[in-house]
């Protein structure tokens, strides 16, 4: 592999990830299929702006959540408890899950 070195590595957000496309569709005067595909699904998918999930992202944070699991919620933005579940499958609800779902509420449209 040359010139192909993992430099680091994060979790991102749908809305997130949509924001780093269009940003990058500059860059080409024709996008890749490819390209065009993966943006035209996080057209379809990113629920909030870049800047709410953020937001949402630090709100999460502070909740003492991870950061994979913080995204997670932020991509799928739970409704009530069962939906939490999904997130939670592999592990017991959080004590604080009644607080992540009021959090959230506020960023469903």
């Amino acid at each position: 592999m040359i010139g192909k070195k993992l430099i680091s590595e994060r979790y991102v957000t749908i809305s997130q990830s949509r924001e780093m496309f269009i940003n990058s569709r500059r860059d080409y005067e024709e996008m890749p299929y490819e390209l065009t595909c993966a943006l035209d699904y996080l057209e379809k998918f990113a629920k909030l702006s870049a800047e709410e999930a953020e937001q949402l992202l630090k709100e999460l944070r502070d909740l003492g959540l991870d950061e994979r699991t913080s995204v997670k919620i932020v991509d799928l933005l739970p409704r009530d408890e069962e939906d939490l579940k999904v997130i939670f499958y592999k592990s017991d609800l959080p004590e604080n899950a009644q607080e992540i779902l009021n959090i959230v509420s506020k960023y469903i449209k």
